[in-house]
């Protein structure tokens, strides 16, 4: 077994897709794309990948080439385990296309968290090999003359097989910042590190990912956007006395706090009145 792993960057991301292209060997046979939200400490597959459907089955326990019924299927895909192209082969997962919620990501919450990252692995368990009834494929594909040697013999010709392995010249990864609905751009420039974007946040939120109410804005929780709703962050009634407030729950129980329309809704507390 051979793992790579790699991180996005100090933060989650939404990951999109991931390409991985191939150079002089031919891509896994058997293998599994794996993600890790808490910076590697742990990792849990994505998809799978394998020469057969049975494998699918039985080393996975999924369906083979199955259809994607909910957001967060996690598939086990036969079509790039193919031992054809020996070289430069390619992989493209698509983490997005093809799932429900793809057309209205910013408000698929499922689709949202089953794209989350901070790290990335790449698990392979078993190269690919070139079996006997695949030799005729040489008079097609000109790439296996350069695997294999040819020696003569008094009564029969052999085909001796050098070792294969995994050889791979390029990773790419696309996605984009975790906003939790609360942003559409995630162009911002951190204040404490110039070189890392965050989201530009909307709906009252702040934070590098839209992850809190912004100051004064506490009279409810913060909530992730969702389709029904961007459940903005609502203003506490401070009476232009304070400019900060934090949200309590029990003060919202017992309907004690009054919000900006006049009305008992909401757990807003000021602080540092004034």
């Amino acid at each position: 077994m051979v793992e790579i792993s790699f991180r996005r960057a100090r933060r989650l991301f939404h990951v999109a897709y991931v390409l991985i292209k191939f150079a002089n060997a031919p891509r896994p046979d058997l293998w599994v794309l794996e993600r890790s939200l808490d910076h590697g400490k742990s990792y849990a597959p994505w998809q799978y990948f394998a020469h057969s459907k049975r494998e699918c089955i039985e080393r996975f326990g999924k369906e083979p080439n199955g259809r994607i019924v909910r957001d967060d299927d996690q598939i086990c895909t036969t079509e790039y385990s193919k031992i054809v192209p020996l070289e430069n082969g390619e992989i493209v997962v698509s983490l997005i296309n093809g799932r429900p919620g793809s057309k209205n990501f910013t408000y698929s919450p499922v689709l949202r968290d089953f794209t989350k990252a901070t790290n990335i692995r790449l698990r392979f368990l078993r190269t690919s090999t070139l079996l006997g009834h695949l030799i005729s494929k040489a008079q097609r594909d000109p790439t296996v003359t350069r695997r294999v040697s040819h020696t003569t013999g008094t009564q029969f010709s052999s085909f001796n097989f050098i070792t294969y392995y995994y050889s791979i010249k390029d990773i790419s990864v696309g996605g984009r910042c975790v906003c939790h609905g609360h942003a559409q751009v995630c162009g911002g420039r951190n204040q404490g590190n110039p070189n890392r974007l965050q989201c530009e946040c909307k709906h009252n939120t702040c934070g590098e990912s839209c992850d809190r109410c912004c100051p004064g804005f506490n009279q409810k929780p913060w909530r992730a956007a969702t389709t029904d709703s961007p459940n903005e962050c609502q203003p506490c009634q401070c009476h232009s006395h304070a400019t900060e407030c934090y949200y309590d729950p029990e003060v919202e129980q017992r309907r004690a706090s009054v919000d900006t329309f006049g009305r008992y809704d909401g757990g807003g507390v000021c602080i540092n009145c004034q």
